[in-house]
């Protein structure tokens, strides 16, 4: 039975096991509470290498993930701009 409860978007650092190595990425980011037949809480989540999601139970989880994501988040600038960037009018060559 695990005591803590997580909420969704929160960022959990996955137990390595047998099939998640310590030297692989184990971070994944809760997306919603499933339903469980056991006291234990069950999650859906999507690990951040990943593109499709997984389900897990709590007591796979190790802890709470509080450092920071820098090379997940891109070499985002201090100002926000958007990625797109509109055409200027009326430039004539």
């Amino acid at each position: 039975m695990s005591g803590t409860k997580y909420s969704i978007g929160d960022l959990v650092v996955m137990k390595a096991d047998l099939t998640r190595l310590k030297a692989a990425p184990r971070v994944c980011r809760i997306l919603s509470l499933l339903p469980s037949d056991t006291e234990d809480a069950n999650y859906q989540v999507r690990f951040t290498h990943e593109s499709f999601e997984r389900r897990i139970s709590a007591t796979d989880i190790e802890k709470l993930y509080t450092e920071p994501l820098g090379s997940e988040r891109g070499s985002a600038s201090s100002k926000a701009e958007p990625w797109l960037k509109p055409l200027g009018k009326g430039l004539k060559k």
